[in-house]
């Protein structure tokens, strides 16, 4: 993330990244995540590793009700459904579409993405949107 360490002095925040991402400009993080399960940073903040637009991408899920998908998912106003950033996936596709299928199992009401439009539901119609858009990516 650009200005990282500006954050960090600014709020005095520790900063967390996968390590699958970690480069010379970021090796500072202090907090370093490792592997490919899930990491409960509090009880209700839950960090899911997403491989796919880059090889350490993460999203946070809060509350079981706030999924943060960065550059993995948003809605699609022209498709009128979920969708993954496919221009924007720089590690592999295939590695995004797995991280998608194990995301469709979480309950969540909100996606609220880096950058495309935000999206809310129910659970039920969530799942539902989360099948349609693995539906298309996998196509």
């Amino acid at each position: 993330m650009a200005d990282h360490e500006k954050f960090r002095e600014h709020f005095g925040c520790d900063r967390i990244l996968h390590e699958d991402d970690i480069t010379a400009k970021t090796r500072s993080v202090e907090i370093p995540l490792k592997g490919s399960e899930p990491i409960e940073l509090t009880p209700d903040l839950l960090i899911i590793p997403v491989p796919g637009h880059t090889k350490g991408h993460t999203v946070l899920l809060y509350k079981s009700k706030f999924l943060f998908s960065g550059d993995h998912l948003a809605w699609s106003k022209t498709l009128n459904q979920l969708y993954a950033f496919r221009d924007a996936c720089w590690y592999s596709w295939s590695a995004l579409i797995e991280s998608m299928r194990r995301l469709a199992r979480y309950d969540f009401e909100w996606v609220l993405p880096g950058h495309g439009r935000r999206y809310h539901a129910d659970r039920d119609t969530m799942h539902q949107q989360m099948q349609k858009c693995l539906t298309l990516i996998e196509g």
